[in-house]
């Protein structure tokens, strides 16, 4: 459930807000994103390609083309439902409005600049980068309901949410 997503400890990272919208500082550990990354990657329906403006340090999502989708309008662009910039660690997540939401008042999302002027949908945010385990498992979580909510409903798993502190 949104409303049970905990409160993300500290202040908020310093982010650079603009059609390249990227977190600037509190980036944790690369290692604890690409961990989190390799486990997004062998999940049902993920393919993963580099995008061609960023080589390989600008990962994208998307569900395969064989996967069926519940509205096209959820997704970044195509069916891309997250982007991953590894140079200037950033996540980017479609998710629902309703976890949007929450993510932005439990402190761990803000909307993506371009969403603002309709470039992309309402529900992109900008995702901190874990800092720690608890972190990494939050945020793991949050990739989860943004393929979860991609994928029509006939697809969907059931979620695996636990937001217990370890």
């Amino acid at each position: 459930m949104p409303g049970n997503l905990p409160k993300r400890q500290g202040r908020r990272p310093i982010t650079i807000r603009g059609p390249i919208h990227v977190q600037c500082t509190d980036n944790g550990d690369d290692r604890r994103l690409r961990g989190i990354i390799e486990k997004v990657m062998a999940w049902p329906h993920v393919e993963a390609d580099p995008l061609p403006i960023g080589s390989k340090n600008f990962l994208s999502l998307q569900l395969a083309g064989d996967a069926p989708v519940r509205d096209h309008s959820v997704f970044i662009s195509g069916r891309e439902f997250g982007k991953v910039l590894f140079g200037s660690p950033t996540i980017y997540l479609a998710l629902p409005l309703e976890w949007a939401h929450w993510a932005i008042v439990r402190g761990w999302a803000e909307p993506h600049f371009s969403s603002s002027f309709g470039v992309m949908p309402p529900g992109v945010m900008v995702v901190y980068t874990p800092r720690d385990a608890y972190e990494t498992a939050v945020c793991r979580s949050l990739f989860w309901v943004s393929h979860n909510f991609s994928l029509s409903d006939s697809e969907k798993n059931s979620p695996q949410l636990g937001f217990a502190r370890v």
